[in-house]
């Protein structure tokens, strides 16, 4: 689906990000993991166009840049405070994603729906953004990036200030799209002990790609040190429980 080579990205004189070379396979949840400030949101941001970059990258055999003119890419950007004082409901943020398609209200509003429904929002539909929570608000912005009807979703830190349980049930409902909609998703996180366990392909970058065994998405205390540094620790955790538990 997506093919990398000699990627490089800059802000003035600094290199923040150097990709070598780098394909993404069709159909498979690709994980992007490495520290804070090591390049993850910057590659993220390369692939959906929105910074400037030297090298190639392609898409579906297809020059990025020609790519982007014909197609979307669903994007769920960080969260943040955007829609703190945005006077707009649900289903018109979902509406946003159907901009390229040249259709009536009625079937924007419609196609809208249809996707609430697949996220379980359309109760939303006619809340105003800013009264819902973080989480609904996420579910909201999955809504319109599929709502693009791309063949690509590309997900930067959604599970940001969810906790295990909401990170789980985040997972599985990506794992369900992706296989209802037969999507490639890339999705960056800091959550490596999940990610291990969903993911099909990690994607190990440092301000450089992190080579590791392919065969594997356990990566070795070596990895490990090359990302986070050497002072990082890997503990095996177990939950001991009784027979009851079991009931």
């Amino acid at each position: 689906m997506i093919r990398v080579d000699s990627l490089s990205v800059r802000y003035d004189n600094f290199e923040a990000l150097s990709i070598p070379f780098l394909t993404i396979e069709d159909g498979k949840f690709h994980a992007i993991i490495g520290p804070n400030g090591g390049g993850k949101t910057t590659f993220i941001k390369a692939l959906v166009g929105l910074l400037p970059y030297e090298g190639t990258i392609e898409i579906d055999g297809m020059d990025h840049k020609r790519y982007l003119k014909k197609n979307s890419i669903g994007y769920l950007a960080q969260r943040g405070s955007q829609f703190s004082q945005f006077p707009i409901t649900a289903l018109e943020v979902v509406e946003m994603g159907r901009y390229r398609f040249k259709e009536s209200a009625h079937i924007r509003r419609k196609k809208a729906l249809e996707f609430l429904k697949v996220l379980e929002m359309e109760k939303f539909a006619q809340k105003n953004i800013n009264e819902l929570s973080g989480g609904q608000q996420q579910r909201i912005l999955m809504a319109r990036a599929l709502a693009t009807e791309s063949k690509i979703l590309i997900l930067d830190e959604p599970l940001t200030g969810m906790d295990p349980k909401a990170q789980s049930l985040f997972y599985d409902m990506i794992k369900r799209i992706k296989d209802s909609f037969k999507l490639t998703v890339i999705m960056s996180s800091h959550d490596v002990g999940f990610i291990s366990e969903y993911a099909d392909n990690v994607i190990c970058i440092n301000k450089e790609l992190v080579p590791h065994d392919e065969s594997a998405k356990i990566l070795s205390c070596a990895e490990f040190a090359q990302l986070y540094g050497p002072k990082i620790g890997i503990v095996e955790h177990h939950h001991l429980h009784s027979e009851k538990d079991d009931v």
